[in-house]
């Protein structure tokens, strides 16, 4: 398994969900051990959970006194794509483009510019089992041979519980969108988020029935974002992880705490001790 990076700078535009100001950002091509960074106003955050500011309906990353928001469906994609080397940079704002909500729009252009280099990647070998639990929420990750991730929850007045799973096939969560509860609404708006929001970037869920007049673009939608956001916050370990990971009701937060205790609980110092295998 070797690292990656991309051939060419991409760009994307677009408003972000939370802030409701237009960002641009550019993704530019890194050399081997680089890792996933971010670069506003001069500074350079790492996509690593020792950088998490906030979980609050999206995951914010801060250093220096700056900050970039909503990185989540990026990363997921970078990380199922096996992308290990690349700058994200902010030309404007500091939220990361909604798009449609989904991954769909960040895969369809990186998928297409991968590139392999020549030195191993890192690798998370999970030798035994671990869970995080809050309450009835929980993670748990075992050994596993390669890496596949697992949500279940359920979706008020429409799912009552399914699960779903992502085991290599990124079309699988690329497509599903943001969403949110009818009731919710006014409560995101009063907290300041959900500034950018509408039905053209997330699924507006009713007692019953989504008001976007599409639909949902599977039936289990909301639990395929939730694991897209999952996938994107994992990665804030900074390495790929061979092990299976399984997430109930699991959130932004529960996330964050769960990266959090595995790597305390794993590295004696750093990403660079011995539990990370270079194959």
């Amino acid at each position: 398994m070797l690292q990656k990076t991309i051939s060419d700078t991409i760009d994307f535009e677009g408003i972000g969900v939370h802030s409701g100001e237009v960002s641009k950002i550019l993704l530019h091509p890194e050399k081997e051990n680089t890792g996933v960074r971010f670069l506003i106003k001069g500074v350079y955050i790492p996509a690593h959970y020792a950088y998490v500011k906030g979980t609050e309906h999206a995951t914010l990353l801060g250093k220096e006194g700056v900050s970039v928001s909503t990185v989540e469906h990026l990363l997921a994609v970078l990380y199922m794509l096996g992308v290990d080397n690349i700058t994200v940079e902010f030309l404007r704002g500091y939220e990361v483009p909604i798009l449609d909500g989904s991954g769909y729009h960040f895969y369809k252009a990186v998928k297409e510019k991968v590139l392999e280099l020549s030195s191993p990647a890192r690798v998370l070998e999970i030798q035994e089992a671990f869970e995080y639990r809050n309450c009835r929420a929980y993670i748990k990750i075992e050994p596993y041979e390669g890496f596949c991730a697992y949500y279940r929850g359920y979706v008020r007045g429409m799912l009552e519980d399914g699960q779903v799973q992502y085991c290599g096939n990124p079309k699988e969560v690329v497509f599903a969108r943001t969403f949110c509860y009818e009731e919710d609404v006014e409560r995101l708006l009063s907290m300041g988020l959900a500034k950018g929001g509408s039905l053209k970037n997330a699924v507006v869920i009713g007692n019953g029935f989504v008001h976007n007049p599409e639909g949902m673009r599977s039936k289990d939608e909301p639990l395929r974002h939730k694991l897209l956001d999952l996938i994107g916050d994992l990665s804030l370990l900074g390495c790929r992880i061979r092990g299976k990971v399984y997430s109930y009701l699991g959130g932004h937060r529960l996330n964050y705490e769960f990266v959090r205790s595995l790597a305390e609980r794993t590295f004696s110092t750093s990403l660079a001790s011995s539990s990370v295998s270079t194959p």
